[in-house]
């Protein structure tokens, strides 16, 4: 339980001083970051050291605060209390990013593979945007991509993801290329505009 801010923190989340004190700390912290939270709080009571942690808030408005905690445990007593001073970041640190947005394209990914066990596949045409999907998680990944692996990837008839992907190479979004081992074959990659765009478009979801 939260028993103290200073101003500027709950300044930075966003909520009065009288919504944030007595809330559960784990009720304000992402939930993605709350296992890795919680596991070094228990570890730092059972007489654990101090710790260094980079997570996210949750903002009252929703939106995710990047920080990073440095967390002590002292004793007033027979009180023991958590104290952790606050960095606040401009954003994930790192390497961070891209393994939420990696994560988030999955899942994006399978809802829209999940949508072909309930409705026709024909009836929503969009192999497009399943090719640069997989493409961005396959490229995150380290993985190569061939031409073929993309259509299939794209759930859609062979001839219409092979349009597809042509139409992404015409507008600059993916890149053709051949494979360095096996020049019969052509590796497919996504393009700096395309990765980037695709990033945008990640990063605005995450904002919903």
């Amino acid at each position: 339980m939260i028993v103290d801010a200073d101003d500027d923190f709950v300044a930075a989340l966003r909520y009065t001083r009288e919504a944030l004190i007595g809330r559960d700390l784990l009720a304000i912290i992402h939930p993605d970051d709350r296992a890795m939270n919680r596991e070094r709080l228990d570890a730092l009571v059972a007489g654990g050291p101090p710790f260094s942690i980079t997570k996210r808030y949750v903002c009252a408005d929703g939106r995710p605060l990047w920080v990073t905690n440095h967390v002590t445990l002292f004793q007033v007593g027979a009180m023991r209390h958590v104290m952790a001073t606050v960095e606040l970041l401009d954003g994930p640190p790192p390497g961070e990013e891209d393994r939420i947005l990696h994560r988030t394209a999955e899942c994006i990914l399978q809802k829209r593979r999940l949508r072909n066990q309930y409705f026709d596949s024909e009836l929503f045409g969009e192999a497009g945007f399943d090719v640069m999907l997989d493409l961005f998680v396959q490229d995150l990944a380290g993985r190569s991509t061939y031409t073929t692996s993309a259509a299939i990837a794209s759930r859609a008839p062979l001839t219409t993801a092979l349009r597809q992907i042509a139409m992404l190479v015409e507008r600059g979004l993916v890149a053709r290329e051949p494979d360095p081992v096996d020049r019969r074959r052509v590796l497919l990659r996504m393009t700096d505009d395309g990765a980037e765009r695709m990033r945008e478009y990640l990063r605005a979801t995450i904002q919903i």
